[in-house]
C-alpha cells in the first residue's frame, strides 16, 4: 500500500500541544466537506462486508498468519495517525491488521487506510480493499479524512519498502519521505507506530526489480519502483522460456502464476507503540525541513527498535 503526503500548513504549527486533538465526529455525513476534491472516498471498515468474509479472515488471521496484536492499550482515546512499515510484496498485514481493528473495535472506531492506485485499481484487489477502508493515497483525501473524525493508517514505505530484498527485512526504511508528519502537525493528531514483525517471510523477495520497472516504463505510468523478483517468478519465467521448446512446462504456467499471490503461512506480530506527540517535537527556533527531519528521525528510530527486538524474540523464519 502507497505513501502519504501532505503540503505544509504553518499556522498549524503555532497550536499549543493541548489542542493536539480534535473531538471525534459522530456523524460523518454530516461534517462532510462541500468541497469534492476533498472528501475522504471511501466510508471505513463495512461490517456488513467484513461478516461475510470473517470465516476466511478469521483462519487467515488465526491459523495461517497466527498473528498477534500487542500494544492495544496504547492507542490514543481519539483519532490518530497510524504508521507501519511495509512488507511481502502484495502485503497481507495490512488485511490483517485492519481485520484486527475490526476484531477490536467493530464500527465503534472509524478507520481508513491509504493506498496504492495499482492496488485499488488492480482486478484481483479492488473489490476487496475498499470494503477494509482503503482510500487513495491523496494528500487532501488523507486530511480531509483526519478533519472527518476518522483514524488513519498509512505506510509512508510504499511498494518500495514492501518490494525490498527479503535480506532487509529486519529494517525500516520510508525513504525520507516525510508527508505523514506534515499531515499530522496539520490535523493536530499523533503518531502512532505499528510495526509489523515476520510479514515480510511470507514472500522471500531477491531483488527489488528498480531496473524492470523503469524499463517498462512502470514507474512513469504507476509510479512503482519495482518489479519484486522471487524464486517463483523466476520458475515462471523459466516455464516461459523452455515452454517454446518442449510444451510440458507451458502446463506449468496457470499454476505457477496462480502461485505468485499464495504467501507462504509467515506468523504475524504486530506492535503497537505508544503515541508521539509531533507537535510537542517541534521546535519553533529551527526551520521547517531541520523539524521534520529531527521527528523523522525519532519515529523511525522507535520503529526500527521495536522490528530489532521482535526479531531476535522469533526462533526460526516463517515459523517464528
Amino acid at each position: 500500500m502507497g505513501k502519504s503526503s501532505t503540503g505544509s500548513n504553518k499556522s498549524s504549527h503555532t497550536q499549543s500541544s493541548g489542542a493536539q486533538s480534535e473531538k471525534q465526529s459522530d456523524d460523518y455525513d454530516a461534517h462532510r466537506s462541500k468541497n469534492k476534491n476533498s472528501r475522504p472516498t471511501g466510508n471505513g471498515i463495512q461490517g456488513d462486508f467484513v461478516k461475510k468474509l470473517e470465516p476466511f479472515l478469521e483462519g487467515l488471521y488465526k491459523y495461517y498468519f497466527r498473528c498477534d496484536v500487542t500494544g492495544w492499550e496504547n492507542m490514543p482515546a481519539d483519532k490518530a495517525l497510524f504508521v507501519g512499515n511495509h512488507n511481502g510484496m502484495i502485503t497481507y498485514e495490512v488485511l490483517m491488521m485492519f481485520y484486527a481493528w475490526w476484531k477490536k473495535f467493530g464500527n465503534e472506531r472509524k478507520a481508513l487506510g491509504l493506498a496504492h492506485n495499482v492496488a485499488l485499481n488492480n482486478p484481483f484487489f479492488k473489490w476487496l480493499i475498499p470494503k477494509i477502508g482503503a482510500i487513495p493515497a491523496n494528500p487532501e483525501k488523507a486530511l480531509a479524512a483526519l478533519n472527518n473524525g476518522y483514524s488513519l493508517l498509512v505506510y509512508p514505505g510504499g511498494e518500495k519498502e514492501a518490494f525490498r530484498p527479503y535480506t532487509e527485512r529486519k529494517k525500516v526504511d520510508f525513504y525520507q519521505r516525510k508527508g505523514f508528519i506534515r499531515l499530522a502537525l496539520n490535523a493536530k493528531v499523533p503518531i502512532v507506530p505499528v510495526v509489523s514483525i515476520g510479514a515480510h517471510e511470507s514472500y522471500v523477495i531477491l531483488s527489488r526489480g528498480e531496473e524492470i520497472a523503469k524499463r517498462l516504463g512502470l514507474y512513469d505510468k504507476y509510479r512503482l519502483h519495482g518489479v519484486p523478483i522471487t524464486f517463483r517468478s523466476l520458475f515462471l519465467m523459466w516455464c516461459l522460456t523452455t515452454g517454446v521448446f518442449t510444451f510440458f512446462p507451458l502446463l506449468l504456467v496457470p499454476s505457477v502464476a496462480l502461485s505468485l499471490f499464495i504467501p507462504m503461512p509467515a506468523k504475524m506480530t504486530f506492535k503497537i507503540l505508544p503515541p508521539i506527540d509531533v507537535t510537542a517535537l517541534y521546535d519553533h527556533s529551527k526551520d521547517e525541513e531541520s523539524n521534520l527531519q529531527t521527528i523523522y528521525n525519532h519515529i523511525l528510530a522507535a520503529m526500527q527498535s521495536a522490528l530489532t527486538e521482535g526479531y531476535a524474540q522469533r526462533r526460526l523464519p516463517v515459523i517464528g
